[in-house]
């Protein structure tokens, strides 16, 4: 007859042998280690599905106001371009006399208000005398 390796009684096996999760419910008041992980586990899975949401939130917050500073800036290349075009239009010479005029209120001198000297041949040690009529030319633009 064949010899089976059964023991002789499950009682026997039992008793010398405790069970880790029966004493584990034992200390802790019927709570098992492993409904303890397991929540510990759920409330991380939580955890990290609130700050991958908080994430996304960000990053649609950043390219609605990277998207706003790009219409800006195109708005203000725009108002660079006109500026330079303006400065150029009235940097023109007739812009500038006109602009003298009607904003400034200058005006071309006449011949009345034309004086140009013209020093002498050598230098004297009197006092500079008044011009006359014949030291007066006309200057024409």
């Amino acid at each position: 007859m064949a010899q089976t390796h059964k023991p002789l009684s499950n009682n026997a096996a039992s008793d010398s042998e405790i069970d880790v999760g029966e004493a584990l419910a034992k200390r802790f008041g019927g709570v098992s280690i492993y409904v303890v992980f397991m929540l510990l586990l759920a409330l991380a899975i939580v955890w990290t599905g609130v700050k991958a949401a908080e994430q996304v939130q960000q990053y649609h917050q950043d390219y609605k106001t990277l998207q706003d500073m790009k219409k800006q800036y195109r708005k203000l290349q725009v108002e660079h371009q006109r500026l330079l075009i303006e400065q150029q239009t009235f940097s023109a010479t007739p812009q500038i006399a006109s602009r003298a005029v009607a904003e400034l209120g200058m005006f071309t001198p006449t011949f009345k208000d034309k004086l140009i000297l013209q020093p002498s041949a050598a230098p004297s040690s009197q006092p500079p005398t008044p011009p006359d009529a014949s030291a007066v030319t006309e200057v024409t633009p």
